[in-house]
């Protein structure tokens, strides 16, 4: 009989083994108010994962991820086990994206350095965000003439989520360092539906490499891939639920189709909120594409005092109210 798999998150971690390799978990302090201040009212073992320098940041201080120890006996006399601290923080969560759980036979101290060594990662020039989100005196970090160094939110369980599937052998052997196990609980669309993931180290994966963990742009496709399919997948759940009967029958292949269509278009006019592009992707469906070529439309849409994302909100509802007037005319 093979045993039972864990219902929850929560259950899988109270299961493990924590003497013969402790757990750790990794917080994501951008989704919290203040992680450290939460931490310490909770009277958790912690420590941060970004170095204050002296340099007295507020905003760096709170938004930290934090390693937290799951058994504190170890580290004080009053520390708690596992069967304590999980329960605890699984509250503090809240259902949040918002921790990686960590599996590591070589302890806390390996599990830090490593986690310190993977707070930035390189990647190519091309795919560098407009802003720098990098903060420079972290891990000192360098930068080439190829590539550039950036912030990893590897706290975030949705990060991973899209991180871990796409990633060579290479990038993954630098990524998992020491640990042998991760478990996390992304939103239910990156995780296929269920309510949490494991992801074990795999076997016979090269000699990590040295230096910043660098993502290839293969790598990093495969994560831009994975986001749009699943902007599509909630563009044609949105348009499922908002659309008038007439359209009821379109299948979900066809949904995503006008989903993929209306994207291309809605990028072209400037809009880049989830909420925009599902806005203009019922606006294409309901015209049949036409909106799309309407000057007024697009002249209204790229209006130079507002968004494009805040103009095709406006038109969406304007369209809903003309729709509602001419029902009701018919009506009466």
């Amino acid at each position: 009989m093979e045993p039972q798999v864990p219902a929850s998150l929560e259950e899988a971690l109270l299961a493990l083994d924590h003497q013969a390799a402790p757990v750790f978990a990794v917080l994501d302090g951008a989704q919290f108010d203040n992680l450290p201040h939460e931490l310490l009212l909770g009277d958790f073992v912690s420590r941060p994962l970004y170095l204050d320098r002296g340099d007295n940041h507020p905003e760096q201080i709170i938004t930290a991820p934090h390693m937290v120890w799951l058994d504190e006996r170890p580290e004080k006399i009053t520390g708690r086990a596992p069967q304590d601290t999980i329960p605890a923080l699984m509250t503090l969560i809240a259902n949040r994206p918002a921790a990686v759980f960590w599996q590591c036979p070589d302890g806390a101290d390996a599990l830090y350095k490593h986690l310190r060594g993977i707070n930035m990662v390189m990647i190519p020039n091309e795919f560098a965000p407009p802003a720098e989100l990098a903060l420079p005196d972290m891990n000192g970090s360098t930068e080439s003439g190829t590539h550039e160094a950036v912030l990893f939110r590897h706290a975030d369980a949705n990060v991973i989520a899209q991180a871990l599937p796409v990633m060579n052998a290479s990038e993954t052997a630098r990524f998992y360092g020491p640990a042998s196990s991760l478990f996390f609980a992304p939103d239910p669309d990156w995780a296929n539906g269920r309510e949490w993931l494991q992801s074990d180290r795999p076997i016979d994966l090269p000699n990590s490499p040295p230096g910043l963990l660098t993502l290839s742009a293969t790598t990093l496709e495969g994560m831009q891939g994975a986001r749009e399919r699943r902007s599509l997948r909630r563009t044609a759940s949105f348009l499922r639920r908002t659309l008038p009967p007439d359209f009821q029958g379109l299948s979900d292949h066809q949904l995503e189709r006008v989903a993929s269509a209306s994207r291309r278009s809605g990028n072209e006019l400037g809009m880049r909120s989830l909420g925009g592009h599902q806005r203009w992707a019922y606006l294409m469906t309901i015209t049949e594409g036409r909106v799309a070529q309407e000057p007024r439309v697009r002249a209204f849409i790229q209006a130079y005092d507002e968004t494009p994302d805040r103009q095709v909100k406006t038109a969406m509802l304007d369209s809903l109210a003309r729709m509602n007037q001419v029902a009701a005319e018919i009506d009466a």
